[in-house]
């Protein structure tokens, strides 16, 4: 059975507010490597390639956002994954995100329960708000009411973007309103 928390994704996610995801909006580092493409583009491809996980989330931001270098989801994705096994908690939950959404890559219920997970885990309020939601939806798992209170409220207490309202669906049975905290740039796969 599934708490019927069903965000319409091409509009939930286009009027979702910002968060660790949206590295386009809100990734000082990504901007100021980028606006000097292309020196700082190879240089950014060149430390991403020697397996600095900083350089590979922010190439992967580049990337998804087409800063300083021409936008692709799909090379962002390979990217994002090199850094979240690398441990970068950002690229994890974007990562998430974009197989919650299937953005970059084919979706995939439980590689994004897993990345979710990990990242929130770790303390991402952007995947503990995604994580309530895929347990309020039951999206590869048993949808389940207390798990999904319970990443939610994590992230709203934080002042994670969207999270108290999010809860506030949840609780006040306003299901429908709840929405994932978007990705970079909302790029279509």
């Amino acid at each position: 059975m599934s708490i019927s928390i069903r965000p319409v994704l091409a509009a939930s996610l286009a009027a979702a507010l910002s968060a660790p995801l949206a590295a386009c909006a809100q990734a000082p580092a990504v901007q100021l490597r980028t606006v000097i493409a292309p020196v700082m583009s190879a240089e950014l491809r060149a430390a991403a390639a020697a397996g600095d996980a900083q350089a590979q989330f922010d190439l992967a931001s580049a990337l998804a956002c087409g800063r300083g270098v021409k936008a692709d989801v799909r090379e962002a994705a390979r990217w994002f994954a090199r850094a979240s096994d690398k441990g970068h908690v950002q690229a994890g939950a974007t990562l998430g995100w974009m197989y919650m959404t299937g953005r970059g890559v084919a979706r995939d219920d439980a590689r994004a329960l897993e990345l979710l997970a990990q990242a929130a885990e770790r303390g991402d309020t952007s995947a503990q708000n995604n994580l309530g939601i895929v347990y309020a939806q039951g999206r590869g798992v048993p949808a389940d009411r207390a798990l999904a209170e319970k990443w939610l409220r994590r992230a709203a207490e934080q002042g994670a973007p969207g999270a108290a309202r999010n809860l506030d669906a949840l609780l006040g049975g306003r299901e429908r309103t709840a929405q994932p905290m978007r990705g970079p740039g909302d790029l279509e796969a």
